[in-house]
């Protein structure tokens, strides 16, 4: 599955956030979109989800215009998790991740043994399937996240979004997801494409890193391609040293001394 946009541009009304962008995302990979605080990126994550509209350009999800698929189809290709989410006062983590199958049933069926096997597995991917019967209320930050990424693999998606999955939670848990995603995109295909802050794990985990400046896309490749300390002077404004250790796959970041 991949999913292609080409000279897009989104915007809020007459205010344009992003002009005329191209990005493609897809199945098996990790996609990581990075930039300074108001750059666009979790704008472009929403118009590749179609939460948010386009005024020009093309998205087509396997050359399939994005405005023309029905929203239980295009359920069951993509998973989105947003930045801020909350659960129904006392639902148990099971309850939650059923909610996930919403796509594949009609209305007043109820979970099938086939959906019940699925919202299983889901929570035994993410898991959490020792919390099924907890309240969702009662549940960590790092085990709420995990409980939320289970409900949107309950639906099956080929390419999971997420807007910044990290954001409010302590280092553990920011480890224990990216993680997660990386096992699940490495052992099931899933692709992955999220908005990050934290450069570190941009680093750790991609695939792909694609940087947005000022609402137009500044470069994408892979993380040695794109992480360099000329970007980091021009997109950040900070000095670095790009540091490659042995035994890593990717490099990781050096700051200058704090003085």
């Amino acid at each position: 599955m991949e999913v292609k946009g080409e000279n897009v541009r989104i915007g809020y009304g007459e205010h344009i956030v992003i002009d005329e962008i191209d990005i493609t995302v897809k199945k098996g990979e990790i996609t990581t979109i990075i930039g300074p605080n108001g750059s666009g990126k979790s704008t472009v994550l929403k118009a590749l989800t179609r939460l948010l509209d386009f005024k020009v350009g093309n998205i087509n999800v396997d050359e399939i215009d994005i405005r023309k698929i029905g929203n239980k189809e295009l359920a069951k290709k993509m998973g989105v998790l947003p930045q801020r989410h909350q659960a129904p006062p006392d639902f148990k983590v099971k309850d939650l991740v059923a909610f996930g199958r919403m796509p594949y049933q009609k209305w007043f069926n109820g979970n099938s043994p086939e959906d019940i096997e699925i919202i299983n597995w889901a929570m035994k991917q993410a898991d959490i399937y020792d919390l099924r019967e907890k309240s969702v209320m009662t549940c960590s930050g790092g085990q709420a996240q995990r409980v939320w990424i289970a409900t949107v693999l309950a639906q099956q998606p080929q390419i999971l979004f997420l807007d910044e999955p990290t954001t409010f939670l302590d280092i553990s848990y920011q480890l224990e997801t990216m993680k997660l995603l990386k096992r699940l995109n490495r052992t099931s295909g899933i692709g992955v494409v999220m908005v990050l802050h934290d450069l570190s794990h941009a680093l750790e985990v991609s695939d792909k890193i694609v940087v947005i400046k000022d609402g137009k896309k500044y470069s994408e490749g892979t993380p040695a391609e794109v992480v360099t300390p000329t970007m980091m002077k021009e997109v950040y404004g900070v000095d670095c040293e790009i540091v490659f250790v042995p035994g890593r796959t990717n490099p990781v970041l050096a700051y200058d001394e704090i003085i």
